[in-house]
């Protein structure tokens, strides 16, 4: 009988939940499997409204984990795979508040829940099992990053263009995975509030605008910048709130380039990080939401003169990766494998990935 593994992400954006199917062929990936399933406005809101509040809240873990359940069920349907087939489910949660200085890391649903309701087990605290073992509980695909250029015997660099951007590169002989800071959360967010808009669809709004030289500087003064890795961040340090910080040092700024600036601000802040890849190959993967935004992808191709690649086979797309990158996690949790001491997220000891429910 054949075995399956699920993975399950959404991001900060939270335009989707993505649910990933794949198998193990002879030590290989395959994925065999991807559905993308759309948050409705009234979920968003009320997940939104919890992470401002920044507390749990059991009605709304109950909710989205009923919608999970669900999607897990579509999905093996469409695929006709039964539910006896699945070994497990990797589901990281939606991000409520992550804190790794003070080694707490909380998320929204309940994946004992979801166990209940689907009869698969299902992996999770994923982060939290990381930032008990020293680590900084993210970025963890750079373990999965690691385990892709090892198949391929390859040295490729990784760039993961979410809500905040995370890299993995070799740099004196080691792997190292850090995020760098916003990708497309701050961008999203000055959208909604000044444009009425969700996003900025290619960054070709950003195009209209001209970059604030006094603006980006002051941002660039964040000292989250210049902290050496290992570091994570997210919407509780950069927020619509964190830019108008640095916007009332000006007076007048136009909407459009303040658009443009935060958009160069992750140009340059990915770039920066990526250049101390200084190995001969100079390929980069780039994925996650902000891969279709033009702008930003030409815009680290020119500063930092990486080869892009388009492809990484196995049936990874930039679309379904993270979703993968979790089914694969499951995999080594599921089958008792550890994760070393390593340069990704700074963990200093050994240890599983995840709980199993």
């Amino acid at each position: 009988m054949s075995e399956y593994y699920l993975g399950i992400m959404c991001g900060t954006s939270l335009d989707s939940i993505d649910v990933s199917i794949v198998k193990m062929d002879n030590g290989r990936l395959k994925v065999m499997g991807f559905e993308e399933y759309k948050i409705n406005d009234n979920l968003k809101k009320k997940i939104n409204k919890q992470k401002k509040l920044n507390k749990a809240n059991k009605k709304l873990d109950y909710e989205v984990s009923a919608i999970i359940s669900s999607h897990i069920k579509k999905i093996l349907k469409k695929y006709t795979i039964k539910l006896n087939q699945v070994m497990g489910v990797g589901f990281p949660g939606i991000t409520l508040n992550h804190n790794p200085k003070n080694k707490t890391s909380t998320y929204i649903g309940a994946p004992k829940e979801i166990s209940n309701l689907t009869s698969i087990p299902v992996v999770s605290d994923f982060r939290q099992t990381n930032i008990k073992a020293g680590g900084q509980g993210a970025p963890l695909t750079g373990f999965f990053h690691q385990y892709i250029n090892k198949q391929s015997k390859k040295n490729t660099s990784f760039v993961n263009l979410g809500g905040f951007a995370n890299i993995t590169i070799k740099s004196m002989g080691k792997v190292f995975s850090y995020d760098t800071g916003p990708a497309n959360y701050l961008i999203d967010s000055w959208c909604r509030e000044k444009f009425n808009i969700s996003y900025d669809k290619g960054g070709k709004l950003a195009q209209k605008g001209t970059i604030h030289l006094g603006f980006l500087k002051s941002m660039l003064q964040d000292k989250f910048f210049k902290k050496n890795p290992p570091k994570s961040t997210g919407f509780e340090s950069f927020n619509y709130n964190w830019i108008l910080k640095h916007l009332k040092k000006f007076n007048n700024i136009k909407k459009l380039d303040v658009l443009a600036t935060l958009t160069y601000l992750t140009i340059s802040t990915i770039s920066c990080e990526l250049n101390k890849d200084r190995g001969r190959s100079k390929m980069v993967y780039l994925y996650g939401g902000g891969a279709k935004n033009l702008t930003i992808t030409d815009g680290i191709k020119s500063l930092t003169r990486h080869k892009q690649l388009k492809s990484l086979g196995y049936g990874i797309t930039k679309k379904n990766f993270e979703s993968v990158a979790f089914a694969w996690f499951t995999i080594q949790r599921i089958n008792n494998k550890k994760f070393q001491k390593s340069k990704i997220t700074g963990v200093i000891k050994s240890h599983y990935l995840g709980n199993i429910y």
